[in-house]
């Protein structure tokens, strides 16, 4: 049986990266509260014309913002799954990994890099999606 075998600085960065967005997230959305209730207070008196502003911003950059990870991610499952494919193996070769994994080959190796294939093929499609709800609320509450 052949071992893919971790690298450690790989995983040590990672683990860092991770909490580190886990701390941004948290320092945000404990802030969300603050910003969305300074917002109400604004937005409560003002013209219909200035919420819909607002409304159409919120929801474009909230779809742009979801597409941008979602675009990463099905690009680098996509990459994953043609380089398992044409090395005949999974994981491939020059992929690190965060622990010791079992290299597959033949039929479960190829039936893996489908499935990344097929799961970055969705990011992207759902990345795709969003994309066009944004530029859907762009025109809907530009009028």
């Amino acid at each position: 049986m052949e071992i893919h075998h971790a690298d450690k600085a790989y995983r040590k960065r990672a683990l860092w990266l991770l909490a580190g967005i886990v701390i941004m997230c948290g320092l945000l959305l404990w802030q969300l509260q603050a910003w969305l209730n300074q917002l109400t207070s604004q937005l409560g008196g003002s013209d219909p014309e200035t919420v819909r502003f607002w409304i159409r911003l919120l929801l474009c950059g909230l779809g742009v913002a979801l597409a941008i990870p979602a675009i990463g991610l099905g690009l680098t499952l996509r990459e994953l799954g043609n380089a398992s494919r044409l090395q005949g193996r999974f994981p491939p070769a020059q992929w690190k990994t965060l622990r010791d994994v079992r290299v597959l080959r033949d039929a479960a190796g190829l039936a893996w890099a489908r499935r990344a294939e097929l799961a970055g093929t969705s990011s992207l499609v759902f990345a795709g999606l969003l994309i066009g709800w944004a530029a859907w609320a762009w025109w809907r509450f530009s009028r």
